[in-house]
C-alpha cells in the first residue's frame, strides 16, 4: 500500500488512456514574496472562500488543452517537464556521446512516431499473441495466455503485486490482486444511474467495433457476452473502501494449495506463466470471493468468448501503437466519451507516456541530468530537515498521545527512509533490445524487461531503497511496506518550489507535500504498521481510541462537504488523504516557525503587501489550482477519487488550522470560520 499525493496525475500519463500535467506561475519577474498576485481573486474574501481568494485569478486566465480536460497546477507542470524531455529525447539522435540507454530512448521514440510503418504493419506484429489465444480452449489454456499477457505488461482481471510482507518485511511476498478489467472501476459496471447505463452503451459498442475491425466472427455476440462477462466480474470486485481496511486483504496462501483454491483458476499455472521461480513459497490472495467468482467465470464462459475477450483487451491495450482505424476508435471511446476530452492528444505525448511507462527510469535520468540543479535540492533539503523536525516536536507535545503512543511514533519517524531528487541506482535496461522498425515490440520486450524485475524480487530481500515513482513525475508517495517516501525532482519547479524566494511560501507549498506525505505513515491505514513496515499496534488502547474519534471528525467534516448539488463526498473513502492534508498543514507550519526562529529578524515581515502567515497559506493554496468541477465526468471521478477535490482540499484542511483564522482575522460569522470546538488535530 502506498500513498500518493496526486494520484489522478499519474493516471493520466499512460499510454492507452492518455496522460496529464501541471504548471506555470504568472508571467513577468519573480516577485519577493513567490506570490503572484494575479493568481489571486481580490473580489473574494478570504474568510468567505480561501480557495477562490487564493487561485481564482488563476481559474479565470488559464486554460489547459482541449485533449487534457480537468485541468490543474500540477497538470500543467508535468506537462512542462514532458515538453521539456520531448525536446531532449529529439537532440539525442543528433548527440555523438549519447549512452546505451540515451540511444534506446531515441529509438523507442522513432519507433513510436513512426505511423506510416505503424499504419502498414497492420496486426501482424500481434499474430504470435493470437496464436496462443486461439489455442487456449478451456481454462487451463485462458490461464496460460493470461499469463502471457501479464509478463509483457498487461493484467487481465486480476495480477500479482509483489511487496514487502508485512509479517515478515524483510521479504517480498507474492500477492494475487484483483485488477482492471476495461473501464475504470466497478461503479461504471454495476450503477444503476443513466449516466453509467449511457457509458456501458457506448462501451458496448466500442467492444464490437474493436472486434469488427479485428475480424472476430460474429462480433455483436460477442461484444455483448463480454461485457456480460466483465459485468459479472466487476459485481464480485472489491470496492476501494472495502481494499483500503488494514488486514481485509491478508489472505495467506501455501503454494501448494494455488492449483486448487479457485475452482477453474489456476492460480499455480498463472504464476509459473508469469515466471515465479518454483522455490517462491509465500503468497497471499486479497480478495478471495473475487477469485472464487473469476474461476466460476473461467468454467462458465464459453472458450470463444474469452478468445474474443483475450484478442480484444490485447488490441485495446496496444491501440496507440496499431493503425489508424485503431488509434481512432480508442479515441473515440477513452479520450472523448469517457474522459469528456475534445482534441486528441499529440502524438509526441503519447510517446513520451510509453517511454514513462516503459523505461521511466532512463528517463529520470536524463531528466536529472538536464533539468535538476544540485542548488535547488539543497535549499529544499533544508525544509525537508525542518518538517522532520517539526514533526518530532509536535508528536514529542502530543496532547492526546500515550508515553506508549509517543514513543512507538517517534521509533517509526526515525525509520522513516526519506529520499528527494532521484534514486541512487536505476534499472539496468542493458539487455533490452529496442528496433526503430518494431515499435509493438519494443513496448512488448520493455514491459517483460520490468515484469521479470518485479518478480525477480521474490529471490531477493527487500530493497527499501528502491524508487517505485520515476524522477520526472509531478508527485511523491509513502510506502508503507517500505515506511519511505519519495519526492521527485521534478517537485522542485514552481509552484511547489522558488528558489529564490522567502521561505514563506515554500514552506506552505513543498514543506506542505513533504508533510503530506510523511503524515501518511501515520493515518488511519499507515499508524497500524510500524517503522519496519510490520503490522503491529503501537498505540496504547486509549491512543487508537482517540485517533479514531479525531478521524470520525474528519469523516464527518468532509462528508458534509457536496461536489455537486446533493451529491456529498465520501468521507470514509477520503479519510486517508484528508488525515494527511490537515496534519500536513499543520506539521509545514510548524517547520515554517523552526525557519523563521533562524532567522528572526524576519518574522512577521510583509512581502507584497502580505504578512508572513498569508504567503504560508497562499503558498499552500496555489499548488491546488484547478478547473472547477463542471461537467457529470468531474463529479463522478471526484465521487470515486481517494482524495478531496481541489478546492474541498485547500479549505477543509485550512478551517482546521488556528494559524489560519490569525492570519486572515477570520470570526464568527464568516464563511471560512469553524468553531473551535469542532477543529481536528491529529498530528
Amino acid at each position: 500500500m502506498q500513498g500518493s499525493f496526486l494520484a489522478p496525475v499519474l493516471a493520466l500519463l499512460l499510454v492507452v488512456s492518455g496522460i496529464s500535467a501541471a504548471p506555470c506561475l504568472a508571467q513577468g519577474a519573480q516577485p519577493p514574496s513567490g506570490v503572484y498576485l494575479d493568481d489571486q481573486d481580490a473580489n473574494v474574501r478570504p474568510q468567505d472562500d480561501f480557495y477562490a481568494h487564493a487561485v481564482g485569478g488563476w481559474i479565470a486566465r488559464v486554460k489547459g488543452p482541449a485533449y487534457l480536460p480537468g485541468w490543474s497546477a500540477s497538470r500543467e507542470l508535468q506537462l512542462n517537464v514532458y515538453e521539456g524531455l520531448d525536446r531532449d529525447i529529439q537532440s539525442l539522435a543528433a548527440e555523438p556521446h549519447a549512452t546505451p540507454n540515451q540511444r534506446k530512448l531515441a529509438e523507442f521514440y522513432t519507433s513510436y512516431m513512426d505511423v506510416d510503418r505503424i499504419d502498414a504493419a497492420g496486426l501482424r506484429p500481434l499474430q504470435r499473441y493470437f496464436r496462443e489465444i486461439d489455442g487456449a480452449t478451456g481454462p487451463r489454456g485462458i490461464v496460460r495466455a493470461m499469463a502471457l499477457l501479464s509478463s509483457q505488461g498487461l493484467d487481465i482481471g486480476f495480477g500479482v503485486w509483489v511487496h514487502a510482507d508485512d509479517e515478515a518485511p524483510e521479504r517480498y511476498l507474492a500477492d494475487f490482486v484483483q485488477s482492471d478489467l476495461s473501464l475504470p472501476e466497478r461503479t461504471y459496471y454495476v450503477s444503476t444511474e443513466p449516466h453509467y447505463a449511457g457509458l456501458r452503451e457506448a462501451y458496448l459498442g466500442h467492444v464490437e467495433r474493436v472486434l469488427t475491425l479485428a475480424g472476430v466472427k460474429d462480433p455483436a455476440r460477442q461484444a455483448k457476452a463480454i461485457v456480460a462477462m466483465e459485468t459479472r466480474l466487476a459485481t464480485a470486485q472489491w470496492t476501494q473502501v472495502a481494499t483500503r481496511v488494514p488486514g481485509a486483504t491478508t489472505h495467506r496462501s501455501q503454494r501448494a494449495q494455488l492449483a486448487s483454491q479457485f475452482p477453474g483458476l489456476d492460480l499455480e499455472l498463472y504464476a509459473q506463466g508469469i515466471g515465479i521461480r518454483a522455490e517462491a513459497a509465500r503468497f497471499n490472495v486479497s480478495q478471495p470471493s473475487y477469485f472464487t467468482a473469476f474461476g466460476q467465470q473461467l468454467r462458465e464462459v464459453p472458450p470463444e468468448v474469452w478468445q474474443a475477450y483475450l484478442k480484444y483487451r490485447l488490441i485495446d491495450h496496444l491501440a496507440r501503437f496499431l493503425p489508424a482505424p485503431y488509434r481512432d476508435e480508442a479515441d473515440r471511446f477513452y479520450t472523448f466519451t469517457l474522459a469528456g476530452a475534445t482534441g486528441t492528444r499529440p502524438r509526441w505525448l503519447r510517446a513520451i507516456g510509453a517511454i514513462e511507462a516503459t523505461m521511466g527510469d532512463a528517463l529520470g535520468e536524463l531528466y536529472v541530468q538536464r533539468h535538476f540543479p544540485p542548488a535547488a535540492k539543497a535549499r529544499a533539503q533544508v525544509v525537508l530537515d525542518d518538517v522532520i523536525a517539526a514533526f518530532r516536536e509536535r508528536i514529542e507535545t502530543s496532547d492526546w498521545l500515550s508515553e506508549t503512543g509517543k514513543r512507538g511514533a517517534i521509533a517509526k519517524l526515525d525509520k522513516l527512509v526519506i529520499r528527494l531528487g532521484a534514486p541512487d541506482r536505476i534499472h539496468s535496461y542493458a539487455g533490452l533490445h529496442i528496433d526503430r522498425m518494431d515499435p509493438v515490440g519494443n513496448w512488448m520486450r520493455a514491459r517483460a524487461l520490468l515484469s521479470s524485475f518485479e518478480v525477480g524480487k521474490l529471490q531477493r530481500p527487500v530493497d527499501r531503497e528502491e524508487w517505485t515513482m520515476s524522477a520526472q513525475s509531478v508527485n511523491g508517495y509513502y510506502s508503507v511496506s517500505r515506511n519511505q517516501v519519495v519526492l521527485p525532482a521534478a517537485l522542485l519547479q514552481p509552484p511547489y518550489f522558488q528558489a529564490g524566494a522567502d521561505d514563506a511560501v515554500n514552506y506552505g507549498a513543498l514543506g506542505f507535500f513533504i508533510a503530506h506525505e510523511l503524515s501518511h505513515a501515520f493515518d488511519r491505514a499507515g499508524s497500524q504498521y510500524d517503522g519496519a513496515g510490520r503490522r503491529v499496534e503501537w498505540m496504547s488502547a486509549a491512543d487508537r481510541a482517540e485517533f479514531e474519534r479525531r478521524a470520525h471528525a474528519l469523516i464527518e467534516q468532509y462528508g458534509g462537504y457536496e461536489v455537486a448539488p446533493g451529491q456529498h463526498l465520501n468521507g470514509e473513502l477520503t479519510i486517508g488523504e484528508n488525515i494527511a492534508d490537515n496534519a500536513g498543514l499543520a506539521i509545514a507550519h510548524a517547520a515554517y516557525e523552526r525557519a523563521l526562529r533562524r532567522s528572526p529578524t524576519t518574522k512577521g515581515e510583509t512581502l507584497d503587501g502580505l504578512n508572513a502567515d498569508q504567503r504560508f497559506f497562499l503558498g499552500f493554496a496555489r499548488i491546488w489550482a484547478s478547473e472547477p468541477i463542471k461537467s457529470a465526468a468531474d463529479i463522478r471521478q471526484a465521487l470515486s477519487d481517494t482524495h478531496a477535490p481541489d478546492r474541498l482540499r485547500v479549505i477543509g484542511a485550512a478551517m482546521n488550522q488556528e494559524a489560519f483564522y490569525k492570519a486572515f482575522d477570520a470570526r464568527s460569522g464568516d464563511a471560512m470560520f469553524m468553531p473551535p470546538e469542532k477543529r481536528t488535530n491529529i498530528w
